[in-house]
């Protein structure tokens, strides 16, 4: 989505863009609705992906082309023999990421393409930081300069330590990082905490340029009257970020309230654990659950409006991982913002996304064990959904307008 919207408004800061994108990749979702953003005659070229996930399927008893989990971490059920063995599997033999298969052919492609058809720079994006492999080999035989723009960390992610990696493997991981951000003319990261994060590890600037939201996705959108006190969330949502607290807590204002247990419904759409499910039936909040596995991003923005509170939840802390979660932005942050619905933040107090709930006034961030501090929060935005069901905020969140964000990136560029 970054690279779509950085695609619509970059000929408005002097820039053609030409997209580089595999022919028959698999995703976790595949939304054709986005492709409305891309500008008239912007030129797109692909090659073949070769990828491990339609055998990880057989080997999870799936069909081959079955929809692929996020980092294999959210899960149906239980955790199966099959799925332990293919994350071991993907994380020594597919380095750094499933899409490494894709490096040697796009770099064999695009040597010649690039030649024949010269760019004035290389914008890589990841992860899959495979990308950023395509992107340095490139630059360095034919020295287009290049800006590596990273969405998350790549060995400081969190999850990386769930990985079964053998010795051997990280070593691997380690030095192919430290080659991309040595490398590259510049780096950029999505959060302030792990531009930090970054720069201590690599010992170079690195440009904060976030997320964003697009004012056109909201257009002519108002909230419709549902009859519902909507709390949404869309996107994927594993066990790690499962909020016990706030099920609790609307539990508890269920019991205390019969017209807000009537008017309550939870929305979820996307990939959603197992745990979460349970955890919500384990409330008695099963009756007021509404679940769709996919929503297309043209009807997800008129949910958001719809929505009376918008859940963003920041991964919890677990024993023996890193926890730099800190720096986690979830791209939904955003959206949430555009909606001009409030949100409600699960997690550090210090983290980055609190503080843009605070700087632009879209609502309140709670840590996890604060059951008390969330259920005042819902009830309050209940009363304020009673008086009025269609109330909009007034927040200040025109610095994350993706326009004005593409505008940096565009000036990043010529600068290089």
């Amino acid at each position: 989505m970054r690279n779509v919207k950085f695609t619509k408004y970059f000929r408005d800061f002097g820039w053609e863009p030409v997209i580089y994108a595999p022919q028959n990749a698999q995703y976790p979702l595949l939304d054709e609705s986005t492709f409305k953003d891309l500008p008239a005659g912007v030129e797109i070229i692909k090659t073949p992906i070769s990828e491990p996930y339609g055998f990880f399927n057989l080997l999870k008893g799936k069909k081959k082309n079955e929809a692929v989990k996020d980092v294999f971490l959210v899960k149906d059920s239980g955790n199966s023999l099959m799925h332990r063995l293919g994350l071991w599997v993907r994380a020594n033999f597919f380095i750094p990421d499933a899409r490494a298969g894709w490096i040697k052919p796009s770099v064999n492609y695009l040597r010649q393409y690039l030649k024949q058809y010269p760019v004035d720079a290389i914008i890589s994006y990841g992860p899959p930081h495979s990308m950023h492999l395509i992107a340095l080999t490139l630059h360095s035989e034919l020295g287009i300069p290049w800006v590596s723009d990273w969405q998350d960390p790549w060995t400081q992610i969190d999850y990386y330590e769930k990985f079964p990696m053998t010795k051997g493997a990280r070593q691997k991981h380690e030095q192919l990082e430290q080659q991309v951000l040595r490398t590259a003319n510049s780096v950029v990261m999505v959060s302030k905490s792990w531009c930090a994060d970054l720069k201590k590890l690599s010992g170079r600037e690195v440009n904060y340029i976030p997320f964003g939201y697009d004012k056109d996705d909201f257009n002519g959108l108002a909230p419709q009257q549902t009859g519902k006190f909507i709390i949404s969330h869309f996107g994927s949502f594993g066990s790690d970020r499962n909020p016990e607290s706030l099920w609790n807590a609307l539990h508890e204002l269920c019991r205390e309230d019969i017209s807000f247990e009537k008017n309550l419904q939870i929305h979820l759409a996307g990939q959603v654990d197992a745990s979460v499910f349970e955890a919500i039936e384990k409330e008695g909040l099963k009756k007021s659950l509404r679940y769709q596995p996919f929503i297309a991003k043209d009807v997800l923005f008129q949910e958001l409006v719809n929505s009376a509170v918008q859940l963003v939840l920041i991964n919890k802390p677990e024993p023996g991982l890193k926890y730099n979660n800190k720096g986690r932005i979830p791209a939904k942050i955003f959206e949430c913002l555009g909606a001009r619905k409030p949100v409600l933040v699960i997690g550090p107090h210090d983290g980055d996304v609190a503080q843009i709930v605070n700087e632009t006034g879209a609502g309140k961030n709670c840590d996890y064990h604060e059951t008390a501090a969330m259920k005042q929060a819902i009830k309050e935005w209940y009363g304020q959904w009673e008086r009025d069901p269609l109330r909009q905020l007034e927040s200040r969140t025109e610095m994350y307008n993706f326009k004005n964000l593409c505008n940096q990136m565009s000036g990043l560029l010529n600068q290089l």
